[in-house]
């Protein structure tokens, strides 16, 4: 799972960011925004599917999203750091089956990264 905030739903917004994390030959399974539509081009193996009742067509992505919305409804209350909030869901997202090794995975990152400030973080 990858989450950025980007400033529209565009074609472009979506392209650039679905260039990034998926390869132009995987299959691509969307809904039927019509920002996705140019794209085809691209990503020959993108099929657009009706969303369908509460997500039924995409039950992974609506967990995922129903559980990001609790969370930093939860947790943070506001979104004034959306993109750190969303980067930290995802880690623990995608480390879900992994439990036993998250706090050891954070540690190792820790001592080896670089020192990130406060001041780094509202930079």
């Amino acid at each position: 799972l990858y989450g950025k905030v980007i400033p529209n739903s565009s074609s472009k917004e979506l392209g650039a960011f679905m260039k990034t994390y998926i390869s132009l030959e995987a299959s691509v399974k969307t809904d039927e925004w019509t920002g996705y539509v140019p794209l085809k081009k691209e990503f020959v193996n993108l099929v657009q599917v009706p969303s369908g009742k509460k997500g039924e067509n995409f039950p992974d992505l609506h967990r995922a999203i129903m559980g990001f919305k609790g969370w930093l409804r939860g947790i943070h209350h506001h979104a004034d750091y959306l993109q750190a909030y969303i980067d930290e869901y995802t880690y623990r997202f995608n480390r879900n089956f992994m439990k036993e090794k998250i706090f050891d995975n954070l540690m190792r990152r820790m001592i080896n990264g670089s020192p990130y400030t406060y001041k780094n973080l509202i930079a």
